[in-house]
């Protein structure tokens, strides 16, 4: 009896410990919405970075930068400048809301303002982070700039054995296309060995099920794609339809509500993004 006394202490104490990593938040943002925005997207993107920015306050950020060399041909005449692809991240996750976020509209200088304020709970992001190494190739040689129908593959090596899959989104960023696991893997992810190289999206992957190699392609002058690495030590599942079968195309919104349950849930998950340029010439 006394040991299992004991062990429930022991049990309550970690219970305590860990909801002592929840905090309350609150923060505001105030966003001047595009004209090809509409108010229902406008609203949400106000809540998020107003929950990111309540986050940002308690835990600080991560801040992320892509500079990339643009060149595009304007009446037969070479312009080239340099495009800055970045972002500001706080260091937490949202665990919930504790207050109904309020949200104003209004205009003011002929265009739409959108005010919201939140209140909720959050955890900081604590990760052990281990050593990623990633590349992109573009026809079997690292860049980050490819051309129409060049050839796309990534090598990859973790200093730990764990689990990885790999996204794609466009511009948009409406739809996060999966890229690993493949349709012939049902969803499970991709398990890695420590120190180990790895080539996936390539016919030298035993598991590629394709006979011809990825290529990217694009029908515009030029465009910009993120790709999306998640590792972790832990396995875990990507995000499956509602029959529980595998999903090539992933809605942003549910793409990012999957991710931001993982890493509630694994300390060990980390995120990594790449910009790659695409030009059709």
């Amino acid at each position: 009896m006394k040991k299992s006394a004991f062990a429930i202490i022991l049990l309550a104490s970690a219970l305590f410990c860990y909801a002592q990593k929840a905090v309350l938040v609150s923060g505001e943002y105030c966003y001047y919405v595009a004209e090809n925005i509409s108010i229902t997207d406008a609203k949400k993107f106000a809540i998020e970075r107003a929950r990111n920015e309540a986050m940002a306050k308690e835990f600080g950020i991560i801040v992320s930068q892509t500079n990339t060399r643009k060149s595009i041909d304007i009446d037969g005449k070479a312009e080239t400048e340099f495009v800055s692809m970045g972002s500001t991240e706080s260091k937490g996750i949202w665990l919930g809301d504790t207050k109904e976020p309020e949200v104003k509209v209004f205009y003011e200088n002929d265009g739409l303002v959108v005010i919201a304020k939140v209140e909720g709970r959050a955890r900081e992001i604590r990760n052990a982070e281990t050593e990623l190494s990633i590349m992109l190739l573009c026809n079997d040689v690292e860049n980050e700039r490819f051309k129409n129908n060049d050839r796309f593959s990534v090598c990859f090596k973790s200093a730990t054995k764990g689990f990885v899959a790999i996204f794609l989104s466009d511009e948009l960023c409406e739809t996060y296309y999966c890229l690993l696991p493949y349709e012939n893997e049902q969803g499970e992810v991709r398990a890695v060995k420590g120190n180990t190289e790895y080539v996936f999206l390539s016919t030298k992957d035993p598991n590629y099920p394709f006979e011809e190699e990825t290529i990217l392609v694009t029908d515009k002058i030029l465009e910009y794609n993120t790709i999306t690495f998640v590792f972790s030590k832990n396995q875990f599942n990507i995000p499956l339809s509602e029959m529980g079968t595998f999903v090539p195309e992933i809605p942003a919104d549910k793409f990012k509500e999957w991710l931001r349950k993982n890493r509630i849930n694994d300390e060990t998950m980390q995120v990594v993004e790449k910009t790659i340029e695409i030009r059709k010439k």
